[in-house]
């Protein structure tokens, strides 16, 4: 550390205070309402599941029980992920909130449109593909909207950010999976095009929970998380 670094830290002055002096002119949103506010459910399907990189591993050679050993810490976080994706969901309906539901999965049977970046990586999902299947947990109801995408980002080559300007959204809170991938890109994408943008930190994990504390971690120093109690209670204040 360099004597400004500790002359500064025994002044009671750190990074975030310096950050947060910078944002003194900052211009407030407007008032946040249920009828400008969406709930964002990310990939919530088969391809994000544990048993589903499960039985790809073992179908590619590897040792089964080697492979569901190496899945235990992704499977607790995704399980538990899952569960608060689970509530936050339910209390969306019960207050009101527009659930919007993103899926990746290709317009064509072939898998033709599928975007470059997933194509190199292997991840062509055809209309019908059992990994698309969205999990029972989350899966839409009546007329809730669904979004299919190939790539990472929910907004890339899709409607979804004409459709949020369609219905008045001003607010969005997201989760799904995973973290450091579809999610993050599809917050900060929000975050570029003027959305108020809330994070449920306990509503998404990633495969390596280093990699889940990292991304989450940035957007929690900016304000940009929430966790899924808090979030239910601000649905439940929102007129």
């Amino acid at each position: 550390m360099s004597n400004e670094q500790v002359a500064a830290t025994s002044a009671g002055v750190n990074m975030m205070d310096v950050l947060m002096v910078s944002y003194m002119s900052a211009k407030p949103p407007v008032p946040q309402t249920k009828d400008n506010t969406a709930l964002l459910l990310i990939d919530i399907q088969h391809l994000a599941e544990p048993s589903h990189l499960a039985q790809k591993a073992i179908a590619a050679g590897l040792d089964e029980a080697a492979v569901f050993v190496a899945l235990e810490d992704y499977s607790a976080r995704f399980n538990a992920a899952l569960a608060n994706c689970q509530k936050i969901l339910n209390a969306a309906r019960e207050f009101g909130i527009v659930p919007i539901h993103i899926k990746i999965q290709s317009l064509s049977k072939t898998a033709r449109d599928t975007g470059a970046l997933h194509r190199r990586m292997g991840w062509t999902f055809a209309p019908g593909d059992a990994a698309t299947a969205f999990l029972d947990p989350t899966k839409p109801l009546h007329d809730e909207i669904v979004i299919t995408k190939t790539a990472s980002g929910a907004f890339t080559g899709t409607a979804l950010e004409t459709t949020l300007k369609n219905m008045g959204i001003e607010y969005m809170v997201i989760c799904g999976f995973v973290t450091d991938e579809c999610v993050e890109t599809t917050a900060r994408t929000a975050l570029d095009l003027g959305f108020v943008v809330k994070i449920i930190e306990d509503g998404t994990t990633t495969y390596f929970a280093e990699s889940y504390l990292a991304a989450i971690g940035k957007f929690a120093s900016l304000g940009f998380t929430i966790a899924t109690d808090a979030a239910i209670d601000l649905f439940s204040t929102l007129n």
